[in-house]
């Protein structure tokens, strides 16, 4: 590492039907030089116990907001699949913390728009044909048949093994949610979109029209499934640290 270069914190937040274990093989690679790094559980996520009926958007972006309030220096806020809308909208609550945001083959959505209208807009993404929906409860998940092609193609057997054992419901609310952006907050962070090229959740095709409608800074690309914190950590923490 160069000398001159600052420590970074990094602050990862997961994915639909994901908690804070989904980023284990990251944290090692990144915690050196100084650097440190912090995996969030969401409401009804991991240990958490809120009813999953009563998470809502902001629930979800006051728990990151909370974690970033510990921290003295602006951090790297990552957000993977539906964390994109999490992350985006923190930073239009507390810019000032977010050093950059790293969309990890993320949702990108613009201002008044809800995350559901472009995802199924993915006509070619296993996850949207593929969604178990319960209204009255207000949660969704996928069937279970696809969870390795969905979310894992390129893992090891075990981590395949071990990941399909641990994916919940994800609450309906925040997804459905239009997102609040504005120019003067959100439009001040420095943006990074990691894009996942063999991604059957959220297409390749999408992921790059997304950030067509949404410019970022800087774009890189991963030859990898939706899960590189899996499959690629090396190669996802090598892009981090570069940043």
């Amino acid at each position: 590492m160069d000398i001159h270069q600052k420590p970074k914190h990094f602050v990862f937040v997961p994915g639909s039907f994901h908690a804070a274990w989904c980023w284990y093989k990251m944290q090692p690679l990144l915690n050196k030089n100084g650097n440190t790094s912090e995996a969030i559980n969401l409401p009804a996520h991991g240990p958490d116990t809120t009813p999953i009926s009563a998470v809502t958007l902001n629930s979800y972006v006051d728990a990151v907001c909370k974690v970033l309030e510990k921290y003295n220096k602006p951090v790297v806020l990552i957000g993977h699949s539906r964390a994109g809308i999490i992350i985006s909208s923190v930073a239009e609550h507390m810019p000032d913390k977010i050093k950059q945001l790293v969309y990890l083959c993320a949702f990108l959505i613009p201002n008044g728009e809800p995350m559901v209208a472009t995802a199924l807009t993915d006509t070619a993404s296993l996850m949207v044909s593929n969604l178990i929906f319960n209204e009255q409860e207000g949660w969704h998940i996928p069937k279970n048949e696809i969870y390795k092609e969905a979310f894992y193609n390129d893992c090891s057997e075990e981590d395949v093994f071990l990941s399909t054992s641990l994916l919940i419901k994800e609450p309906n609310a925040p997804v459905a949610t239009p997102l609040t952006l504005t120019d003067n907050k959100y439009g001040t962070v420095t943006k990074a979109y990691i894009h996942t090229t063999l991604d059957n959740t959220i297409t390749y095709e999408l992921q790059k029209k997304m950030v067509k409608k949404v410019p970022v800074d800087l774009t890189f690309e991963l030859k990898a499934g939706h899960s590189p914190f899996l499959s690629q950590p090396k190669q996802l923490a090598d892009i981090l640290l570069k940043l």
